[in-house]
């Protein structure tokens, strides 16, 4: 008898488990979470989760801590593009590593059929051109509305449509059209060494494959990093499309380090850019809790150059949300201002996604834990 009691006392105790986990599913589903799995232990809950509205994984983490208002020590583990980033627990929610158990209980319960919404992406895309003698001011303003489609762990398909809204910068016609697409791959390769690889229409007008490998340990001030790119140009006039053989290689190195105040960090970048330019370029980026700043100077064969650029998420975020489709404004919005704007100095083209020194610049512990 005593050995059924305690199998029954067994039983009870892994139900009530079993339906805490589920509550705290759907109250992280209906708050937006996506791809959410919650493990029970003895004293310990751990939380897997997604969450595409925030452009930061503090506001990602502090939401579901206030979603959840759980009294046991919760460990978290963010996801980004369907990929366990870290664990983040403790009241400064410090970072460490996951570890091989961690990854494969992932591993195990990832669903990528029914882990997310269909996600309908809203965003400007901004271009404009000052100091033309006849036209002082020039700009292109365009509306794209996107999804993404996770098709295997890591792995992508981004795609959507362009709305013009005005033109005075180039010949562009006013005609609807694809917006940037891509396929998207990223993953962590070994411990704190990232993977980034793209190929696609990207911004800028180009098309091709990007490469980006990181090494950033997300609890330390130093991280170092490689971005190749093999280009080509692209117009898409109505109702047809021209491209011209990929013919640009660019190479850039470049080396960041996170300045022990005022989440101020400072970059150095090297290497061959947009058009075989060669040269380097220095930012000096400070990030707030959502925004983004960031100023630069550069010095390449092309010349000399300097501005500022800034990221931040758009009003009002979620529009509509279903258990099933979600319409929003974009995550991020990220601007750059160049003085020098008619020659391409240390130019860049636009993925569509961050860049991934820009992406793991969120989740490095010190920023994330400056703020609680």
């Amino acid at each position: 008898m005593p050995k059924i009691g305690s199998w029954a006392v067994l039983v009870l105790c892994l139900i009530i488990g079993s339906l805490q986990a589920q509550e705290l599913e759907e109250k992280l589903w209906d708050a937006g979470f996506e791809q959410i799995h919650v493990l029970e232990g003895e004293d310990t809950v751990t939380i897997f989760f997604e969450h595409r509205l925030f452009r930061t994984p503090y506001h990602s983490l502090t939401y579901a801590e206030l979603v959840t208002n759980e009294s046991r020590h919760v460990v978290w583990v963010p996801l980004y593009h369907n990929r366990p980033m870290g664990v983040y627990e403790g009241n400064d929610l410090r970072y460490r590593p996951l570890e091989n158990v961690e990854r494969e209980a992932f591993k195990a319960r990832n669903n990528l059929s029914r882990g997310y919404r269909f996600h309908f992406r809203i965003m400007p895309d901004f271009s404009a051109r000052f100091g033309n003698f006849d036209q002082p001011f020039q700009t292109k303003t365009n509306v794209i509305l996107d999804t993404r489609i996770y098709l295997l762990p890591g792995l992508s398909l981004h795609s959507g449509l362009l709305f013009p809204l005005e033109n005075s910068l180039d010949v562009q016609k006013m005609n609807i059209r694809v917006a940037p697409s891509h396929l998207h791959y990223f993953v962590e390769l070994l411990p704190s060494h990232f993977l980034s690889v793209t190929g696609g229409l990207f911004h800028y007008d180009r098309y091709g494959i990007d490469l980006q490998y990181r090494y950033s340990k997300l609890d330390k001030p130093w991280s170092i990093g490689l971005e190749s790119g093999y280009t080509g140009y692209y117009f898409l006039p109505p109702g047809s499309i021209y491209t011209e053989t990929p013919e640009d290689i660019s190479l850039v190195m470049d080396l960041e380090y996170r300045l022990p105040f005022e989440n101020l960090s400072v970059r150095l970048s090297g290497g061959q850019f947009l058009f075989r330019d060669r040269g380097v370029r220095g930012d000096l980026i400070k990030q707030f809790a959502a925004v983004e700043v960031g100023f630069h100077s550069a010095l390449t064969q092309a010349g000399f150059t300097a501005g500022f650029q800034v990221a931040f998420p758009l009003f009002p975020g979620k529009i509509l949300r279903g258990k099933k489709v979600e319409l929003r404004t974009t995550e991020e919005f990220r601007w750059e201002y160049t003085y020098n704007n008619e020659a391409p100095v240390a130019r860049r083209y636009r993925l569509g996604v961050p860049r991934l020194a820009d992406q793991l610049r969120q989740y490095n512990s010190n920023y994330i834990g400056s703020f609680k």
